[in-house]
């Protein structure tokens, strides 16, 4: 591991943490600290998501533009604000419902600035295997998320004040971290248009690529139908059904991180995949069917076993086809195709958050589970037979001259 990519992988893990308390943080002070309705939680974890949908891509185009190691220094110093200022509050006990929307709101304003300029620099660190670098970077993500998780439970015990303070120490140490990766060569040089012009031959590209556009439906899929379930109906089912509160939320999430680590370290072990699109595929159908089971009354020991293997099968979809397209994007572009893909989740998350929370409502946490197991079924059932992904091997590549210019015709 070259030194670039070790301080890289350190101040990820850095930056993650705060994610993972604030997963089980945010969700514990709308729907057990305040007590609001399923449909006011969809529509809280909905705002959380909208900053990501509407400025994602831009997020892209600026991370193309600039040196992504000093914007990450930058952004990950303001994300250490918001967590602050909320401390302040939750301190005087002033929390109220419109409060944490804004606080969630901002945070994933900046972050969707973030994300794309990581994920670009990502490519430019990692060395020649692209697929086993991203495969560590997103086992590493999941397992510093688990032990955020593992903080976030402890809101009852501790309070909230306590572990917002921590997620800002947390950024101000990543963006230390960040300023550790050496300084690297500058991308070359290329003809600036109009921003709306350069965000469209991302868009392009991404999408009339045979091995980009089916990743990015899957994963804007797995936004709709399970990053919905997960924020959405597992801390409901949590606290419904078995009575839970922060601590069942943390072990639920955990688990399914835990499920995700199991399944990557195995990857990692295997040397990767090398046909990732009909992995994605077999694991697509069996993770809908273990979502299902949720439906069915259980002990909470075998609702926490089910959430663990539901994780193991999200290792796969996750990895692999974030690996597909970190492989596939020509370098001048990648920053803006990165931005694409994460729009797909992203983009689907806030409509999954707002479906599954009117289901869990009308219908409960458990009853509203259908929904995302036939939803996701229907997807790969297309990805299998309207597209090539189950051909896909690894290391598929896009030349990056012909590409830039197809998406230069293209947008006249």
């Amino acid at each position: 591991m070259n030194n670039a990519l070790r301080w890289y992988l350190t101040s990820t893990g850095c930056y993650l943490i705060p994610g993972g308390i604030q997963q089980v943080l945010f969700p514990w002070l709308v729907a057990v600290y305040l007590a609001e309705t399923p449909e006011r939680l969809g529509f809280a974890q909905m705002a959380s998501q909208l900053p990501m949908v509407v400025l994602i891509l831009w997020g892209g185009l600026i991370g193309d533009r600039l040196d992504q190691r000093k914007l990450l220094i930058g952004l990950q110093l303001a994300l250490a604000v918001p967590p602050l200022v909320m401390a302040v509050f939750t301190f005087n006990n002033l929390v109220f419902y419109e409060m944490l929307v804004i606080w969630v709101f901002i945070a994933g304003t900046l972050g969707a600035f973030n994300q794309p300029a990581r994920d670009a620099l990502l490519n430019r660190v990692a060395g020649p295997d692209i697929q086993r670098v991203v495969t560590l970077s997103v086992g590493i993500q999941f397992g510093v998320q688990i032990f955020g998780f593992l903080l976030g439970s402890t809101a009852e015990k501790f309070g909230p004040t306590l572990l917002l303070v921590t997620q800002s120490s947390l950024m101000i140490m990543a963006a230390a971290l960040t300023a550790r990766i050496p300084p690297l060569p500058p991308l070359p040089e290329r003809p600036r248009r109009h921003p709306l012009r350069e965000i469209q031959e991302g868009l392009v590209i991404a999408l009339s690529s045979k091995v980009i556009r089916p990743a990015i439906i899957l994963t804007m899929s797995v936004g709709i139908f399970f990053a919905g379930a997960y924020m959405v109906l597992l801390p409901l089912i949590v606290r419904d059904v078995y009575g839970g509160g922060a601590q069942g939320i943390a072990l639920a999430f955990a688990c399914n991180m835990l499920g995700t680590v199991t399944t990557i370290i195995v990857m990692m072990k295997m040397g990767g995949i090398n046909r990732p699109g009909r992995a994605m595929i077999t694991v697509g159908c069996i993770s809908s069917c273990i979502l299902f089971c949720l439906q069915f009354g259980m002990p909470a020991w075998a609702f926490y076993a089910v959430v663990y293997l539901w994780g193991m099968c999200g290792g796969i979809s996750m990895t692999m086809s974030r690996a597909v397209v970190q492989e596939a994007a020509p370098e001048t572009h990648r920053a803006r195709i990165m931005s694409v893909y994460s729009l797909g989740m992203m983009g689907g998350m806030p409509i999954g958050s707002v479906i599954l929370g009117w289901a869990a409502g009308t219908f409960g946490a458990r009853e509203a589970v259908l929904i995302p197991s036939l939803g996701m079924l229907a997807v790969i059932a297309y990805l299998r037979l309207g597209t090539d992904m189950w051909h896909f091997t690894r290391q598929q590549q896009i030349p990056a001259e012909p590409a830039a210019e197809t998406a230069t015709e293209s947008v006249g």
